[in-house]
């Protein structure tokens, strides 16, 4: 190898981050949080019978829930992955809602509402839910009380479902605002990015990277959030990246989907195949050498993380915004066209499905040897694997 090729491993080495770090166990955040993989637990096969069904507009409202009509509120839809933490369900709607929910018998424990809608996923740790609402507040909430603990303005509206880094939260804003704060509020650090942030930041090792609508991925630094290097990704990325020991997958407008090396420059594939150069909107999942995408073509991809490839496609009825999750061998991916799809990993074959009769925004969660899907009509239902 000539010297100077040799100094440019070294470099590229140097600025790589650690590897995917494993996640404790006491934290449950989008898509698993850390490398946000979209990887959960072993779950039993379809058919899967439903446990409980509950209703946000059945919640009762605690007696410090507003008065006034908020101002950031489309409606009860839930657009973001319920989050399962313990024997507790954590569900929040657009008008406000943070519901906690008994595991085994769907039963509400207490209901925190905010004075705008939530739009993002709860992170839960140190015996606290945190998330963003859409007027721009970041709220600490007690998971044993509902009750809340602080709360943090970071000035624009939050879609970004917040992630988790040596016991800190981080998370962005659609004012390209880039937070990390304590789990008592404080501000460690702040950083810019060029536009508005959708998808929650992921963690490996001791970076953050962060895709937003200026098409560029950005790793920074953990401990002070200082730019490590920008990448550009050649069109808006409304999700988040899916990180590997040496690669992350990032789906963007456009119809495309990238694959970038984690320590930073030129992509190492693109797949461009989306039909009619649809945004993929979702966030990707990976396991076992493929990365399963949604998009607004209607349909859901599996790649080859290696190559790019398509190893498969399924087609639905309408878009696919929710991010899919990959449990046991098997693709869980909901659809606007109100289904929920199971499909295998490898081949993508259909091996069962749920209409919800409302469309599905939302990814599902998986836990406890059980499986959460909420939708845009307000409903959440708790599925269990048929017993043998």
């Amino acid at each position: 190898m000539k010297w100077w090729a040799l100094l440019g491993v070294l470099v590229l080495c140097a600025a790589a981050p650690s590897p995917p770090t494993t996640q404790p166990a006491t934290i449950a955040a989008f898509h698993g949080g850390g490398g946000l993989l979209g990887q959960a637990e072993p779950i039993g096969g379809p058919p899967m019978p439903v446990r409980w069904t509950f209703s946000v507009r059945d919640s009762e409202p605690p007696s410090t829930a507003p008065t006034t009509e908020p101002e950031h509120v489309a409606s009860i839809e839930i657009q973001a992955q319920p989050i399962i933490a313990g024997q507790t369900v954590y569900v929040a709607d657009g008008a406000g809602g943070l519901h906690a929910l008994d595991l085994a018998s769907g039963k509400q424990r207490w209901a925190y509402h905010a004075a705008d809608g939530f739009e993002t996923s709860p992170l839960v740790m140190e015996g606290c839910v945190f998330l963003g609402d859409l007027g721009g507040i970041f709220h600490a909430v007690s998971t044993e009380t509902g009750k809340q603990l602080w709360t943090f303005d970071a000035g624009n509206t939050i879609h970004s479902s917040a992630n988790w880094i040596d016991g800190d939260i981080v998370f962005g804003t659609d004012g390209a605002d880039i937070y990390c704060l304590s789990t008592k509020g404080k501000q460690i650090w702040h950083a810019k990015a060029g536009d508005r942030i959708n998808g929650a930041p992921a963690v490996a090792g001791n970076a953050v990277f962060v895709s937003g609508c200026d098409a560029q991925l950005r790793a920074l630094n953990g401990a002070d959030g200082s730019e490590r290097y920008v990448s550009d990704l050649g069109a808006l990325a409304p999700g988040s990246p899916a990180v590997l020991a040496d690669r992350m997958v990032i789906g963007t407008d456009e119809g495309r989907v990238v694959c970038m090396p984690i320590g930073g420059g030129k992509p190492i594939w693109e797949f461009d195949g989306v039909e009619e150069h649809a945004m993929v909107y979702a966030s990707p999942a990976v396991a076992d050498g493929v990365a399963v995408i949604g998009a607004r073509d209607r349909k859901v991809y599996g790649l080859d993380v290696a190559t790019g490839a398509v190893k498969w496609s399924f087609v639905t009825r309408a878009d696919v915004d929710a991010s899919p999750l990959i449990s046991s061998g098997r693709v869980y991916a909901a659809s606007r066209d109100k289904h929920l799809y199971v499909l295998d990993l490898q081949s993508g074959k259909l091996l069962w499905d749920f209409n919800a009769g409302r469309p599905i925004a939302a990814g599902v969660a998986i836990g406890e040897d059980v499986l959460i899907l909420a939708d845009t009509g307000g409903i959440v239902r708790c599925f269990e694997p048929a017993k043998p």
